[in-house]
């Protein structure tokens, strides 16, 4: 299977061209600014320059059997709504585009579990009420419904992917994504020895690897058709934010030898959300897990050596 990935330079779409091409899949990985990096640590893909914000891009050509589009605002880009709105919908819309005039079949769209809300309870399902309670999920939201409507207008075979809280390394040097949980642990405790919660840390989380998620999106485009569909993709692993931090505590102390601590500035919120993320639909796509629970503390300790 030939498949196009935007956002290759990213972190998700770096793993996942790299992913996809050890299962001996052809990649043509779609990026802003290309460099020797890139080139030397994916030698076998296949690379398109270009700007899915340029009002050009739906007229280039390209043959694929799909799309995976990641070039979505992240939520950084998110924190000023313009631009997120802007990369997200109309990005979205002229990738959408593109894929009509090229006659690429399948499209998929990463989302976020955040259009369900920023604090999940209960259950979770993949047509559960949209909530979207930060510029980040509704740009999403947004993006979702364009995917949606291009299925109904031209017969694209889409889907959504609504992922959780992503960990794993970073493929390239220049792919700085330290903000997350629990790479932003990592890098505080390198450099200062501690990790400062400002909240209690009790929310609660569900965490999934870049391999369990690249193995979940490989699954789902497999088993596209007309039906448009949206897949919530999470782990079988939660844990609350302090959690994390001490399992990255007690890594750093055995990688260094050093002490470290964790210091919690508030106990708020007191209780903890507990939620569970329902993936029939995904796992009706063939798809099973085999990432245990001690993989984010493996992951967690690649990324502290990684930092130092």
């Amino acid at each position: 299977m030939k498949v196009l990935v935007t956002g290759a330079s990213g972190f998700i779409g770096s793993y996942l061209c790299q992913f996809l091409l050890q299962q001996g899949h052809q990649v043509i990985a779609v990026t802003r600014t290309l460099t020797d990096e890139m080139q030397s640590t994916l030698p076998n893909a296949e690379w398109m320059v270009g700007d899915v914000l340029d009002a050009n891009f739906p007229q280039l050509t390209c043959s694929a059997d799909a799309i995976i589009h990641l070039a979505a605002a992240n939520d950084i880009i998110s924190k000023n709504p313009n631009a997120g709105i802007e990369l997200s919908v109309i990005g979205t819309r002229n990738l959408l585009q593109f894929a009509v005039n090229n006659k690429i079949p399948k499209f998929v769209f990463y989302s976020t579990l955040q259009v369900y809300g920023t604090e999940l309870f209960g259950e979770v399902k993949d047509d559960a009420a949209i909530k979207c309670e930060s510029d980040y999920g509704l740009n999403h939201f947004l993006a979702e419904e364009y995917v949606a409507f291009f299925n109904r207008k031209f017969g694209l075979q889409t889907a959504v992917v609504r992922p959780s809280n992503i960990y794993g390394p970073m493929t390239f040097s220049t792919v700085n994504r330290w903000t997350l949980v629990p790479g932003c642990f990592c890098k505080e405790i390198i450099e200062k020895q501690t990790i400062t919660l400002l909240s209690s840390g009790n929310q609660y989380r569900n965490f999934i690897s870049l391999q369990e998620l690249s193995t979940a999106t490989l699954s789902i485009i497999k088993e596209l058709n007309a039906v448009h569909q949206v897949f919530n993709v999470a782990s079988k692993h939660y844990f609350t934010i302090r959690e994390v931090a001490e399992k990255v505590k007690n890594a750093y102390e055995k990688i260094s030898g050093n002490a470290a601590n964790v210091i919690v500035k508030s106990d708020q919120p007191i209780d903890s959300n507990k939620f569970v993320i329902n993936l029939d639909n995904l796992y009706q796509t063939g798809f099973q897990s085999s990432v245990d629970s001690f993989e984010i503390d493996l992951e967690i300790e690649k990324l502290l050596k990684q930092l130092s």
